[in-house]
């Protein structure tokens, strides 16, 4: 469980940070495939862990562009620009399917607080995400003025601040003991 909790953190460490010198040294292939590898851990006793390992398959094929094109560059076509929306709103999906293992999880460590943890943690998570992709969507489109930059400057802290949040929840559920959490295969 220990390992295969901590293959999807150092996974969406990999995801969440963009490290781009010529290329990306944080690639987003890589971590794709910490996440299904987390995954596939997990797929025996948690069935939702498939649907997560699945997406994280398919974000390992889709996500090779962003290895070698610098999705922060403002002078990228729109071609690139669409791309990078559509990868970010694919890492949306890809929290998702985790949050929604990571429930199950903390269902069977029977932890209360940190079953509240999740469940809080996911649903800002989420809106603050949402609410941040419908406003670049739609801020292409539109004349800027000051302040639509500070709203798109606080939700981008915001998104920013929620996946660090999103990875320290990774971490907590990572740190609780082996056994407690009465299953009986080999995690």
């Amino acid at each position: 469980m220990n390992k295969a909790l901590r293959y999807m953190f150092w996974g969406y460490l990999f995801i969440f940070f963009r490290l781009h010198v010529m290329i990306d040294l944080l690639m987003d292939p890589v971590g794709y495939y910490l996440i299904y590898a987390g995954c596939s851990r997990l797929v025996d006793v948690f069935p939702k862990a498939k649907k997560a390992m699945i997406v994280g398959f398919i974000g390992m094929l889709v996500s090779v562009p962003s290895v070698f094109v610098n999705l922060s560059d403002p002078a990228l076509s729109t071609g690139w620009t669409t791309y990078a929306l559509l990868l970010s709103a694919f890492k949306l999906i890809t929290a998702y399917y985790l949050f929604v293992l990571l429930q199950d999880v903390v269902k069977v460590v029977g932890d209360q607080a940190l079953q509240n943890r999740t469940n809080t943690t996911f649903t800002f998570f989420a809106a603050i995400h949402l609410i941040t992709l419908a406003i670049m969507s739609f801020s292409m489109n539109m004349p800027g003025n000051d302040s639509d930059a500070i709203t798109l400057l606080v939700f981008g802290i915001a998104v920013v601040i929620m996946d660090i949040l999103f990875l320290l929840l990774i971490g907590a559920i990572r740190r609780v003991s082996p056994k407690q959490l009465h299953i009986d295969t080999l995690i």
